[in-house]
């Protein structure tokens, strides 16, 4: 820049060509190998961010696909909703791609940049800093010689101003002063006669040092202006490979332009699309509904081998007789366990028609046993449930266990165990007990040999499912 370039702008106090106001253009050189630091943690905490992101998504999909392999769901509809795991696990994979990308791929990139741009000192800083500090120094000390010259002469300058101003009133004042001997009046004369003198030699120095500065000024600005670009030249290469690197991470984070990002959605849209309604309709009638093969009851002679197969003994409330109970069939064909299972609704296992069938003679009983079986799961043994086990994806929350029960007491003396219903159950015999997911009541006896268990509700005694209520621990 020269003297004419700067003419137009106003001059401050803080301005480059002032005295050591270059160091703020060399801290910049420091703050350039700071950025490098601070763009690399940047970059860092992205990667880890872009990491956690796919670990949750695979953790999702890992959590949901056993939810749904143990729901309620079938069909193509249950494909249809797998689908939306596998995007996840894919874009999952993505994004640790992203992640490699961004750790292995731009960050070496600008830590090498750093090593070879910055060399740090023992004593701090680094040798280029140094170098371009030592730089300016040296173009401005010859101007920084002559301005201090310059602000001498001025003080030299305005203090003999100062003495001649003071002098002249004590001449003025002794002129009209007639007790002031002559001699006294020639001192005093004398006196303002030199501090003329000296303003007149102060002034003509303070000239000439301003004439001195003024004439270096654009030699000054030559020799800093030369140095100011040579650092101008180091930004310059920081800001170029600052705009790469920035370049380089939307490179990193665009999953939109790599083609197995559509493919992901195009499979997604397509295992939506297969689900068929009418051959999921179709698929549950003939394996839950209609569509099922059945032993229609015929006609059958007596033959005690199936009598003993057919009659079941169920547990009197009182304790006394026996009344049969004839298994004619189970609603369950999907796998589950103990700690997601669906509720039951009704479930035949246990409903009012099997618990009371006494036809010894039914051709169905003993062939149905059989059948179902061996093909069938039966419906979840809650005996071994843990208090804790989470709720269903499918169905209701599970109820807050309370914070404390009540041991109840059988009729005998004997002390009952608190349980808590995990499903709906509506009684279907008058020895029944009915409640709802959640309520909790005593549990009296433990399950029978039929799956049922006596327990006390509301002052009620019945019977109920052993596997739709568990012990509160």
């Amino acid at each position: 820049m020269s003297v004419s370039d700067s003419a137009g702008l106003d001059p401050t106090s803080d301005s480059f060509w002032e005295v050591h106001q270059y160091k703020r253009t060399v801290k910049r050189i420091d703050d350039a190998s700071k950025l490098c630091n601070e763009l690399t943690l940047m970059i860092q905490d992205r990667a880890d961010i872009e990491k956690a992101y796919a670990k949750s998504l695979r953790n999702w999909s890992r959590v949901w696909n056993e939810k749904i392999e143990k729901g309620p769901e079938y069909g193509t509809t249950e494909a249809g909703w797998k689908g939306t795991l596998t995007e996840a696990d894919r874009v999952a994979e993505l994004h640790f791609e992203v992640k490699e990308k961004l750790v292995n791929d731009v960050i070496p990139q600008i830590k090498q940049w750093q090593k070879d741009h910055f060399h740090k000192q023992m004593m701090g800083g680094s040798k280029e800093s140094k170098e371009m500090d030592e730089n300016f120094r040296k173009a401005q000390k010859p101007w920084a010689k002559k301005l201090e010259k310059v602000q001498k002469a001025r003080k030299e300058y305005h203090n003999a101003c100062k003495q001649e101003k003071s002098a002249n009133i004590q001449e003025n004042n002794a002129k009209g002063d007639s007790a002031i001997s002559p001699d006294h009046l020639k001192k005093i004369q004398d006196k303002a006669e030199k501090a003329r003198r000296d303003v007149e030699s102060t002034h003509s120095k303070y000239e000439a040092a301003l004439n001195d500065i003024n004439s270096y000024n654009a030699k000054y600005m030559e020799d800093m202006t030369e140095v100011f670009d040579k650092c101008q030249e180091f930004e310059e290469k920081r800001l170029i490979f600052f705009k790469e690197m920035l370049f380089g991470i939307h490179k990193c984070l665009d999953i939109s332009s790599n083609p197995i990002y559509s493919q992901i959605y195009q499979d997604l849209h397509q295992n939506i699309s297969h689900a068929d309604f009418q051959k999921d309709l179709k698929f549950w009638s003939n394996n839950n509904g209609v569509g099922m093969a059945m032993n229609w009851p015929v006609f059958e002679e007596y033959s005690p081998e199936l009598q003993d197969i057919s009659k079941k003994k169920k547990k009197d409330l009182s304790g006394g007789g026996d009344t049969g109970i004839t298994l004619t069939g189970m609603s369950y064909h999907r796998k589950t366990d103990s700690n997601v299972s669906d509720p039951p609704t009704q479930n035949p296992l246990y409903n009012a028609n099997s618990r009371n069938s006494t036809d010894d003679n039914s051709p169905r009983d003993h062939q149905a046993v059989n059948n179902m079986a061996q093909s069938q799961q039966a419906p979840p043994n809650t005996s071994n449930r843990q208090s804790n086990a989470s709720p269903n994806p499918f169905g209701d929350d599970w109820a807050d266990e309370p914070t404390t029960t009540r041991p109840d007491v059988t009729d005998n003396g004997a002390v009952g165990v608190p349980v808590r219903a995990l499903y709906d159950y509506d009684g279907q015999e008058e020895d029944e007990l009915t409640f709802r997911s959640g309520d909790v009541f005593t549990k009296l006896e433990d399950e029978d040999e039929q799956g049922w268990c006596k327990g006390r509700k509301d002052n009620t005694v019945g019977l109920y499912p052993a596997n739709y209520a568990e012990e509160i621990k």
